[in-house]
């Protein structure tokens, strides 16, 4: 009876010891889950606040990006618009200097006029000079003319010679000898007359030489320095080994010192 009693004490015994270390097992356990659980929503608090500052700088970074897509398109709005001013203000510029060119060739023209009839009362002049009818006379004796710089002489027989053989090989030098002589006495806007005429009838001719740096030597006593300039650089650029080809060079060089007094304000 004794021994039994001593068996029922002894596993009761066990029963308890086994319970409390499935107890302490279990409380392990969930003191573990416990600090896991804590461990976890202080990361996904974490995670949260990452997230939201990750979104707040995307928001910035995409506002910041429409602001500078906005500034840019006013900038190239900008610079358009001043662009087309600019393109219509050189256009301006190049119709009133293109006026301011052409009144000043119509007002030297006047100024040669008022200066001839201004000038005193000439002696009666001389008879016109009897024209020979035989064209080789009538050439050689504009030529003679021209080289003794009897300037009224030329004028008289140079366009004579050109109306009455306007396809002869010579003509064309008979409109630089014309032009040549209004140059020398003084007369620019006649001699560009001339100078005009022989390019436009004879664009081929062998005095084109002569005839480009006359139209240079032109425009310089009329003090048209932007014409000047074009005639003596077309002269230079096709006839760079002749003489004309580098005077022009020297007159460029001329106008572009622009001493004072050599080119009339543009």
């Amino acid at each position: 009876m004794i021994r039994v009693a001593l068996v029922v004490i002894a596993l009761g015994s066990t029963g308890c010891l086994v319970l409390k270390k499935d107890h302490d097992e279990v409380a392990a356990r969930v003191r573990d889950s416990e600090r896991q659980l804590a461990t976890a929503r202080t990361d996904l608090a974490q995670t949260r606040s990452d997230l939201e500052a990750t979104r707040q700088r995307l928001d910035n970074a995409l506002r910041a990006n429409a602001e500078s897509t906005s500034d840019t398109m006013s900038t190239k709005q900008r610079l358009n618009d001043l662009a087309g001013r600019i393109d219509e203000t050189k256009h301006a510029i190049e119709e009133l200097r293109r006026d301011v060119t052409a009144s000043r060739t119509e007002i030297y023209a006047r100024i040669d006029d008022l200066k001839r009839t201004q000038a005193p009362t000439p002696a009666p002049a001389p008879p016109p000079p009897a024209v020979p009818a035989d064209k080789a006379a009538h050439f050689k004796q504009l030529e003679d003319a021209h080289g003794r710089k009897d300037w009224p002489l030329v004028r008289a027989l140079a366009p004579e010679y050109v109306n009455r053989y306007a396809s002869d090989d010579k003509a064309d030098e008979a409109l630089y000898y014309a032009g040549s002589a209004d140059l020398a006495d003084g007369r620019p806007s006649s001699a560009l007359g001339n100078f005009n005429r022989l390019l436009k009838l004879f664009p081929r001719s062998n005095v084109l030489n002569v005839t480009l740096f006359g139209m240079g030597e032109a425009y310089m006593l009329m003090h048209d320095c932007v014409n000047a300039k074009l005639a003596y650089e077309a002269c230079e650029r096709r006839f760079p080994k002749e003489k004309v080809g580098t005077d022009s060079r020297a007159r460029l060089q001329v106008i572009a010192k622009n001493a004072p007094g050599t080119c009339a304000p543009q």
